[in-house]
């Protein structure tokens, strides 16, 4: 046996594409059976092996293949073989005898069916939602896969697979019966959320979707975990109640009208208070037109803008209420393209549009009060920088700022001094104290001193106002240097020529000692004349210099006298004081007293920066007591400070020289009293 082809009937030469002479005579291997079936074989061992396929099958028996077979176009056909041999004598087969039927068909949805089979596999097992067999009837799981596994906790097919799907699973109950319920009524279930519990008793949230099969009475399903968007859900209510709150409750109006026609679809309780309505169902529907514009363009220029930039910010406008009322309100909106609506909110503004108002007012009124002024005045920051000035009067030559707004003092000055300044300033921002100083600028060549007063201000600012006070100076000066030369004049012509006269005599004396003895007593006499004379004038000339005050009264009425002629100076409130009933001191101590008491009063207006001062004269029995107290800035009593300036001295002097107790109190912030007392019986 060869394996060729010795009969095909019309209907297998049909199915093949065959005539009979293309057929017939060639073996199977060049004709019907396919390279992948032969491939490493000859053609004896393929008749070989059909042969062989025979030996377990009696001579009359059936041996049945299915195979894939070549058409001659091509075409790969399955065809399901029933093969019988046909024997010799000696019983060997011959021939083969095949009947074939085309299952090609069949082939090929079996095929698609192991491929859907295999996909649907796949997804089942791959599945990020849970997917899931039960029997309706008690709830056995009878197959399932590894997402619904683990959304309940297992790790295995084998720990869940027969298990009942039962209420334990279920966070309530009833939740199970009224899917079970739906299901019988309906045949499925859809969008069914329900709160589950794993194994462990972690509780999350499931969406089940499920189909009764009727036939097996079994129910399929999936289940989805939702606990994200549960929580998303929750959180969103609660922002959306926040935010409703917020809308309701909230002290600006916010409104959502319809750009066409500024119908108000939407409104809170503030909008509908601010025109004058008590609800916002009272508003809604109404159209927000121009009747609620003061100036009935401003609506459409507000349009305009809307439309060119998408958003209006901080929109100011003249209103006005259902009862005419006028308010100024501030809009900020934002134009919804979409939806053709605008979105805002609007604050009423009336009260700072009047505050303006009248700040403008009042800078202009302060403004032309600071014209008038007849110094420079400007105001500063704590850093220093000029940020306003006033000139004051065109004669002033200078000030501390001269038209440098916008610049620091270190621009316009040279370093020292602009730190000088600096101190000044920082010591009024840190005491909140009006601070007066003198200083002294070179100006076009020569020396030229300012008095200048410096306060406090809000937002950590100063203003500085400044006078020129070189005449006054000059005037101290001359007056102080014709002193000296009067004095200086007295002196030669009395006190000098009277000693000049006692040196003359005395040197007369000297020679007739030796000479003429008789002489010397004439001499002798001049000089006590001359002594008597210089005596008498160094005596007037300490009376001329006694102050005034104490000639023309007493110490109280002098003291009094002096607070009065320093007031005029001075913005400090002054206090003057007598206390007790006043009796006379030695003119010496009357006059040390009056002098301590002016050093120290003078001190107290110049640099202690005080809202008051008060000088008290105390008369008591045994004691006479002079205090000088300010509420100023202070400053701390050391040795140093006691003995560096002459006035400090000075007063400490006087009231050695009376043999008066002197105590200077003062700590930095805390004012300074300066208490000076003399025992009545040492007078």
């Amino acid at each position: 046996m060869q394996g060729r082809i010795r009969y095909m009937n019309d209907c297998g030469l049909e199915f093949f594409g065959y005539e009979k002479h293309e057929i017939l005579g060639r073996t199977l291997l060049e004709t019907i059976v396919p390279e992948t079936e032969t491939s490493g074989r000859n053609l004896k061992q393929f008749v070989h092996d059909v042969i062989h396929n025979f030996k377990s099958y009696s001579p009359e028996s059936y041996f049945q293949s299915e195979n894939e077979n070549l058409c001659r176009d091509g075409r790969r056909v399955w065809v399901a073989w029933s093969n019988q041999a046909i024997l010799d004598e000696q019983g060997q087969v011959v021939e083969i005898l095949s009947v074939g039927q085309d299952i090609t068909q069949r082939k090929q949805a079996e095929e698609a069916l192991q491929r859907s089979e295999t996909k649907f596999r796949n997804i089942f097992e791959n599945s990020q939602v849970g997917i899931y067999r039960t029997r309706l009837s008690d709830g056995l799981i009878l197959d399932t896969n590894q997402r619904l596994i683990n959304l309940f906790g297992f790790d295995l097919p084998e720990e869940i697979i027969g298990l009942k799907h039962s209420t334990d699973y279920y966070v309530n109950p009833s939740d199970r019966q009224r899917a079970i319920e739906l299901l019988e009524r309906d045949g499925e279930l859809q969008n069914f959320e329900v709160q589950l519990r794993k194994q462990d008793g972690t509780l999350f949230w499931g969406l089940y979707s499920a189909r009764l099969n009727a036939t097996d009475g079994c129910v399929e399903g999936v289940v989805a975990d939702i606990s994200d968007r549960k929580l998303a859900e929750e959180a969103l209510q609660r922002s959306e109640a926040k935010f409703r709150n917020i809308f309701e409750n909230s002290q600006v109006g916010i409104f959502r009208t319809r750009l066409s026609d500024g119908l108000i679809l939407d409104a809170n309780q503030r909008f509908a208070a601010l025109f004058g309505f008590d609800s916002p169902e009272e508003v809604i529907g109404l159209k927000h037109g121009t009747d609620c514009y003061a100036n009935p363009s401003d609506r459409q220029r507000a349009i305009e803008l809307l439309e060119q930039n998408g958003e209006l910010q901080n929109f100011e406008v003249k209103l006005q209420r259902r009862d005419g009322t006028l308010f100024w309100g501030l809009y900020s909106t934002r134009l919804n393209v979409a939806d053709e609506c605008i979105d805002g909110v609007i604050a009423d503004i009336s009260d700072r549009v009047s505050a303006e108002a009248a700040l403008q007012a009042s800078e202009a009124e302060l403004r032309a009060l600071f014209s008038a002024i007849p110094d420079p005045l400007c105001v500063a920051t704590a850093e220093g920088r000029v940020i306003s000035s006033v000139e004051g009067n065109p004669r002033q030559v200078y000030s501390p700022v001269e038209e440098k707004v916008g610049k620091t003092l270190h621009q316009i000055f040279e370093k020292e001094q602009a730190d000088q300044f600096m101190g000044y300033i920082q010591q009024v921002l840190r005491t909140q104290q009006v601070l007066t100083v003198e200083y002294s600028l070179p100006i076009a060549g020569r020396e030229t001193w300012f008095s200048a007063r410096i306060a406090p201000i809000q937002q950590e600012r100063v203003i500085w106002l400044s006078r020129d006070i070189s005449l006054q100076k000059q005037a101290e000066a001359a007056s102080i240097l014709e002193e000296r030369n009067r004095m200086a004049r007295e002196i030669h012509d009395t006190l000098a020529q009277a000693f000049t006269g006692v040196l003359v005599h005395m040197g007369a004396i000297s020679r007739l000692a030796t000479t003429n003895p008789e002489g010397i007593q004439s001499h002798i006499q001049t000089v006590r004349d001359l002594a008597r004379t210089g005596l008498t004038e160094a005596r007037r000339s300490v009376a001329a210099m006694r102050p005034q005050s104490l000639e023309e009264g007493n110490l109280w009425t002098a003291l009094e006298q002096f607070v009065f002629s320093m007031q005029s100076s001075t913005e400090t409130h002054l206090i003057c004081e007598i206390i007790g009933t006043p009796y006379v001191l030695p003119p010496d101590i009357e006059n040390n007293l009056l002098r301590i008491g002016q050093e120290a009063f003078t001190n107290a207006v110049r640099y202690a920066q005080a809202n008051e001062i008060r000088i008290e004269l105390v008369y008591e029995p045994t004691q006479c007591c002079l205090q000088i107290r300010d509420d100023g800035q202070g400053f701390e009593v050391t040795n140093a400070t006691l003995n560096q300036g002459f006035g400090l001295l000075g007063m400490s002097e006087r009231a050695e020289h009376i043999g008066a107790q002197l105590s200077i109190d003062s700590q930095p912030g805390r004012g300074t009293e300066v208490s000076v007392s003399v025992h009545r019986e040492a007078v």
